[in-house]
């Protein structure tokens, strides 16, 4: 019963929550209709070697990739007038659109000289189709704070999927996913 409420607490904070994180860390939708926010920052972690021979090394420019709850949360609000209800079908179509405008606008130099793109996420499965690289995080407390953060931002937008596995008892996997300037240019650049 306590983890009933607590839940229900967690969810009812949720805007408010992403709201001051998004302020926090200057995150900002790539446009008004965009499921992509993006944060710009410097890498912090310990370096990483993409596959396709990047480096992304301790204070490079990256951008961070977020999902962008507003529009999720718009969605959810004009399906539930037709009687549907959950998660927006098609999500990876919306973030593939997202993707291709990021590129362009990483080719017309408005994110000055960023190496990779990255993000933290449950969806890492899809994200590998779209280009990115899956890397297993560690065990920390800020990525158990994270993957908590998650879980409850699914179990708001009631996503089909977290049913399955919690139903099991099993804790999502957050995963980070990586995809460098190279690689985002070449898989969803403009093709003149």
């Amino acid at each position: 019963m306590a983890s009933l409420l607590l839940g229900a607490i967690i969810r009812a904070m949720l805007p408010i929550i992403n709201k001051v994180h998004a302020i926090a860390l200057g995150i900002k939708p790539l446009e008004r209709n965009s499921l992509i926010c993006i944060e710009v920052r410097r890498h912090k972690g310990c370096s990483i070697k993409l596959k396709d021979g990047c480096e992304v090394g301790p204070g490079d420019s990256v951008i961070k990739l977020h999902l962008n709850n507003a529009w999720i949360a718009e969605r959810l609000r004009s399906r539930s007038g037709s009687g549907m209800r959950g998660f927006p079908r098609g999500l990876i179509y919306y973030f593939r659109d997202g993707l291709q405008l990021l590129a362009t606008e990483v080719a017309d130099g408005k994110y000055g000289g960023i190496v990779a793109v990255y993000g933290w996420t449950a969806f890492h499965t899809h994200a590998s189709r779209l280009g990115f690289q899956v890397i297993d995080l560690p065990n920390t407390l800020r990525i158990k704070l994270a993957r908590l953060h998650i879980t409850a931002l699914m179990q708001a937008h009631h996503i089909p999927w977290l049913r399955r596995h919690t139903a099991y008892r099993e804790s999502v996997k957050v995963k980070a996913v990586w995809l460098s300037r190279a690689e985002l240019l070449r898989m969803h650049g403009s093709v003149l």
